[in-house]
């Protein structure tokens, strides 16, 4: 089992674990009544590991806090994490966000792909095709995620973990704009 796999597994045992691999402002997506349990992932000398204060129950508010979480981020090492992926995660979801995700969907083994692997998206996906190319079979409205698992999860309690895949900071970020 990979470091990844063994990172979500040991806090979620019994669980229909899901890594998901998206921009941090998309978390409130995920959010569910009742709230789920919520790891975040970050690199850590090379291996991604379960971040100090998690797992946690991914709430609104929770979900607020997410958003401002400035991952550093790196291809490089998320791909090589996810090459190394056995199966022991349930579900790997990947955020297309514009085309960014279909290298990160490459290196997901081929083997996996149709089964455990699920490409999310904002609106729309221009890129299916390329996905399909790939192997994989699965595509969701990233606003209807957490309900797809819950569909999915074969009588075992669902759990999320998560990535980062899009490195923002105080240079090219803005909170998002909430109405008020």
């Amino acid at each position: 089992m990979t470091n990844l796999a063994a990172e979500l597994t040991s806090h979620f045992k019994d669980h229909f674990s899901v890594l998901i691999l998206d921009n941090e402002v998309t978390v409130d997506a995920f959010v569910s009544d009742p709230p789920l349990p919520w790891a975040r992932l970050t690199e850590q000398n090379g291996v991604y590991r379960i971040r100090k204060g998690y797992p946690t129950k991914l709430t609104a508010a929770q979900a607020g806090h997410e958003k401002l979480n400035w991952d550093e981020v790196s291809n490089a090492v998320i791909c090589e994490a996810l090459s190394g992926l056995d199966g022991a995660i349930d579900q790997v979801a990947f955020g297309n966000n514009a085309g960014q995700g279909l290298p990160l969907a490459c290196a997901l083994p081929t083997a996996l792909r149709a089964q455990h692997g699920i490409i999310t998206y904002g609106t729309s996906l221009p890129e299916r095709s390329d996905y399909e190319a790939l192997g994989y079979i699965k595509f969701c409205p990233r606003n209807d995620l957490a309900r797809y698992l819950i569909d999915a999860v074969e009588g075992r309690p669902l759990a999320l973990g998560f990535i980062n895949t899009i490195e923002h900071n105080e240079q090219n970020y803005h909170t998002p704009w909430t109405g008020r």
